[in-house]
């Protein structure tokens, strides 16, 4: 396994693809289970992340290892560092 030099936990394979993701948000959305937040606020915690010193591969939190675009449509979760 070959590791990532951000982060000593990670491996290469913790990179996700975007129509993963895209999957995972619709079914996120469509399982009613999720208390979500509007999008604009998605999209404005979405815009904080893209700027932020720990994305990795424009998806992954380097602070909690989530996937971003799934903690973000989430209103119980905030974001580690603070940001939102």
């Amino acid at each position: 396994m070959s590791y990532i030099d951000n982060c000593k936990g990670c491996s290469a394979s913790v990179k996700v693809a975007s129509e993963d993701i895209k999957a995972m948000v619709i079914s996120i959305v469509n399982s009613g289970n999720f208390k979500l937040v509007s999008e604009e606020t998605y999209s404005k915690r979405l815009q904080k992340c893209g700027g932020c010193k720990y994305l990795e591969y424009s998806t992954t939190c380097m602070q909690c290892g989530c996937i971003v675009q799934i903690r973000a449509l989430q209103r119980e979760k905030d974001c580690p560092y603070s940001a939102w």
